[in-house]
């Protein structure tokens, strides 16, 4: 039987990976209705122009995240990984309802697109916290031989609430007509986030702060500047982290979000049906995360990181040339390669993240390198996509782009020391 002292973060664990579910699904829903949202807010005659217009929106909102991220890190290394996780959940759960309340472009004009604009960078800011504040947690509330698994429990939640999100959005959309789904259809899963919102703050009430950090604070060793402090003692891993973050955001978001696009675009498939493989797939491989988190505490976390890296090179070179055919096999094939390979890294990225780290600046340091990248190669990777398509013809130049961001972050972490023995500072 696990002790009493053993038991509140216990809690906190599973409370804190259903509030991150809960939150990432409102967060994913406008990356999964591009296509739809693309038709109502910005009603170009090239339909072209009208994703492109979308996908710079959701690259945009990306770049809003930094803000949130150095705003939220900071506050949570000065007074707790518990407030962060608070204040992120008040700023995303009334936003995503608004934007299912929201009129469109044909309703109100250009207004609409304005606030839509707006309210999805509120959302944005949400999510910039949430990433370091989770990880830290985990990290700091885990044993240490599973740490790696605790760990993984960040990208495991976050991955299950695009699960849901994608879960949704396909039955939404399979379940009516497109006429149906163009006048009101759409808005459900947006106001949905009314009931996640809810459930969140009850949720939330039973995370406890974190050991590490209670310490820090008894011992009056709180850092009253993070940000600072991690930028000028900690410069060097932040740039490894920002490094090795490159083919992380980018594949998530080629695989699994982009490629919705481009398979109904290119690929002629339904939009129903490839979100009814990606939500497929999403399953498959988020059931292995906490497994590749356990990995990384056996082997090590660079073995992982290096595995994940190679693997994601080849996947770049193969992915939109399958996508762009008619074998619905091979599409299922190589889709699933790249998320195993993604889930490999992240795995073992996370833990790695927070061993790199002490926790008086644990959060902030995650930040800085970890989801400013993800903010600008993430949040990007779909309007580069549609970019290269667009300008040299070649439906497959996103894969490369994939390939060459996998080597950047190789090379960062293949020089890396081993940290999966050691403890938190």
């Amino acid at each position: 039987m696990p002790s009493s002292t053993k038991l509140p973060h216990k809690r906190t664990l599973i409370a804190g990976s259903l509030a991150i579910i809960l939150e990432w699904f409102d967060f994913s829903i406008f990356g999964f209705y591009a296509v739809i949202l693309s038709k109502l807010f910005f009603p170009f005659a090239d339909e072209t122009m009208s994703i492109l217009s979308t996908f710079l929106i959701f690259a945009l909102s990306f770049l809003v995240r930094p803000l949130g991220s150095v705003m939220i890190s900071s506050l949570g290394d000065r007074f707790g990984r518990k407030n962060a996780f608070l204040l992120t959940l008040v700023l995303m759960t009334f936003p995503t309802v608004l934007i299912g309340l929201l009129p469109t472009y044909a309703d109100i004009g250009i207004a609409a697109t304005v606030l839509l604009i707006v309210l999805r960078f509120a959302q944005a800011l949400s999510v910039g916290g949430e990433r370091s504040a989770t990880i830290s947690l985990f990290a700091e509330i885990a044993p240490p031989n599973l740490r790696g698994m605790y760990g993984s429990m960040s990208l495991f939640s976050t991955t299950t609430g695009i699960l849901l999100a994608s879960a949704v959005c396909g039955l939404v959309s399979s379940s009516m007509s497109e006429e149906a789904l163009m006048s009101y259809g759409w808005r459900i899963p947006f106001l949905l986030g009314l009931v996640t919102g809810i459930a969140a703050i009850f949720l939330r009430k039973i995370v406890q702060e974190s050991d590490k950090f209670k310490e820090l604070q008894t011992k009056g060793r709180v850092t009253s500047s993070p940000l600072g402090e991690s930028l000028k003692v900690y410069w060097r891993p932040i740039l490894t982290i920002l490094g090795a973050t490159v083919m992380f955001a980018v594949s998530f978001y080629l695989i699994f979000v982009y490629i919705i696009t481009f398979g109904t675009r290119y690929g002629g498939m339904e939009l129903s049906t490839i979100l009814n493989l990606n939500t497929t797939i999403l399953a498959l491989i988020t059931v292995l995360i906490p497994f590749c988190g356990y990995l990384s505490d056996r082997i090590g976390r660079k073995p992982s990181l290096i595995i994940g890296c190679a693997g994601e090179i080849l996947v770049g070179i193969v992915l939109f040339n399958v996508f762009s055919g008619d074998n619905l096999t091979l599409k299922i094939i190589v889709q699933l390669a790249g998320g195993l390979f993604m889930v490999v890294f992240a795995g073992a990225f996370a833990p790695f993240m927070a061993e790199s780290f002490p926790t008086r600046v644990r959060m902030s340091g995650i930040s800085m390198g970890n989801v400013i990248g993800f903010s600008i190669f993430g949040g990007s990777a779909p309007l580069v996509a549609s970019y290269l398509i667009s300008s040299t013809g070649n439906i497959t130049a996103p894969g490369i782009y994939l390939s060459i961001c996998a080597v950047i972050s190789l090379l960062s972490v293949i020089g890396v020391k081993e940290t999966f023995r050691q403890e938190l500072g």
